[in-house]
């Protein structure tokens, strides 16, 4: 995202209410479902302007474009990556979840069932990924991650996020900007500079809810979409099959002007 439109969004976002972390409690949404959208980031204004009445902003001691950084691990044969791949429901994502801005971490277990629902699970963690998954391993084990297969960073993501939420709905909305994957063990890095990845968090899909109309008015359709699967098929893909993922691959080079991948 160019300097000028970052600046056109910040003073979009100085126009809606704010709320803080303590006023969501109810709407964390642990048990969702997820409706995903990618998007050029020229459009994050108007959605934005038209959408500032309907939301308010999550604001964390003033900041309310916040730093994420996760690490996503797998197994040596990338056995959660290839679940997905091959359209196998009951999968699981392992990931250590770092927000910069307040200095947290927690490792997260994002379960998807055959009913399309997103379960997660999560308990907090040292800021260091390799730490925190040792130090979790019984978390892991509770929660059905076998310990037998040695886990090992596969992916990291880093992206800003902007959160809205309307409580009387029970919607979370989520909009990622700027995200960049890498490779951990080569550090080939991709990083979208135009492309924005928007999720509409609910309790049961409302396709009438402000948002999710406000989307689907600039022809705009949900896509299966995860940042974890697309940065692996980006920064890995002469090591790995990403055919499942060629057409979200496409859609979020079409709204990039610049994808770049740099090698270390």
């Amino acid at each position: 995202m160019n300097q000028s439109l970052s600046h056109t969004v910040d003073n979009a976002l100085r126009e809606f209410d704010t709320h803080a972390l303590k006023d969501i409690g109810t709407l964390k949404l642990m048990d969702r479902v997820d409706s995903k959208f990618v998007i050029p980031a020229e459009l994050l204004p108007f959605l934005l302007q038209e959408s500032r009445r309907q939301y308010s902003l999550l604001s964390i001691d003033g900041v309310v474009r916040s730093d994420y950084s996760n690490v996503y691990f797998d197994t040596d044969g990338f056995n959660y990556y290839l679940m997905h791949h091959n359209g196998k429901l009951n999968r699981v994502k392992v990931r250590h979840r770092h927000y910069v801005d307040t200095a947290t971490a927690f490792i997260e277990l994002k379960f998807k069932n055959n009913k399309g629902r997103t379960l997660k699970t999560r308990i907090q963690a040292n800021l260091d990924a390799d730490i925190a998954i040792a130090e979790h391993r019984d978390f892991l084990a509770v929660h059905g991650i076998s310990q037998d297969r040695q886990l090992q960073p596969s992916q990291i993501s880093a992206y800003q996020r902007i959160c809205l939420a309307n409580q009387s709905l029970g919607e979370r909305i989520t909009i990622d900007t700027n995200p960049s994957f890498t490779a951990p063990d080569s550090g080939s890095k991709v990083i979208l500079d135009d492309a924005i990845i928007v999720e509409i968090k609910q309790r049961r899909i409302d396709r009438q809810s402000p948002f999710y109309r406000l989307v689907r008015s600039l022809g705009l359709r949900p896509q299966s979409f995860s940042k974890y699967c697309v940065g692996v098929s980006l920064t890995m893909q002469d090591r790995i099959k990403t055919n499942r993922f060629q057409r979200d691959i496409r859609k979020v080079a079409k709204f990039s002007n610049v994808l770049r991948t740099i090698s270390a």
